[in-house]
């Protein structure tokens, strides 16, 4: 009896170590390619002034590259592309507030447009098996940012005492935000597989959610 019971333990052991077609090895590295679904929630210093309407969704690609430290958990670095949570409002007739600490008023149609350069993310990613196809994974880590508002409509746009007219640039800002994010892996063969995943961060004040799809190759 003791003996089938540990026949039995070992094979579980070795069912559950293998349970992931697409696990990267221990010391293996592991590289990601796909498009995010991005969704800004604007400061209420925008989105609460009359006559302004707010196209908040932007689609960018990502690149991610991993390190599999142990059985589930792994060090990712990651590049997303410029406009992954760009932004535009345009407004009507004439208009004023203060966004950033400084005033700013337009006085005719026209719209203002925020828009990121290319941002990088350094995480940590905790992955577990469902069976020998699906995996769920969690992830958390640093979004770095840099954001550029600039003047695309035909209005004049003074912001800080200062009128800006198309193409101008009149604010900038960069900074840092914790990333938050769960997803699925479905393995395709042994070393690739397609993610779905879903992230929280914020940008400049502003809260973003994304949608991705992703494919997977392990190294």
């Amino acid at each position: 009896m003791k003996n089938k019971l540990n026949t039995a333990l070992a094979a579980l052991f070795v069912a559950t170590a293998s349970m992931t077609a697409t696990a990267t090895e221990v010391g293996g590295t592991y590289v990601t390619a796909g498009a995010w679904n991005v969704k800004a929630d604007l400061n209420s210093d925008i989105t609460s002034v009359a006559g302004v309407t707010v196209d908040d969704e932007d689609t960018v690609a990502s690149f991610t590259v991993g390190y599999q430290v142990d059985e589930n958990l792994a060090v990712e670095g990651g590049v997303i592309s410029s406009g992954e949570v760009s932004v535009s409002y345009t407004g009507s007739g004439s208009g004023s507030g203060t966004y950033l600490g400084k005033a700013y008023s337009y006085s005719a149609d026209g719209s203002v447009k925020a828009e990121t350069d290319t941002s990088y993310t350094l995480g940590l990613k905790y992955s577990s098996p469902i069976n020998d196809k699906f995996d769920v994974y969690g992830k958390l880590g640093m979004l770095f940012w840099d954001l550029e508002y600039s003047v695309t409509g035909n209005n004049t746009f003074t912001y800080d005492g200062t009128a800006y007219s198309i193409g101008g640039v009149f604010a900038k800002d960069d900074g840092s935000d914790v990333y938050y994010g769960i997803g699925t892996s479905y393995a395709v063969t042994e070393d690739a597989a397609i993610n779905a995943e879903f992230m929280k961060s914020e940008v400049d004040g502003a809260d973003i959610d994304g949608l991705s799809l992703s494919v997977g190759y392990n190294f």
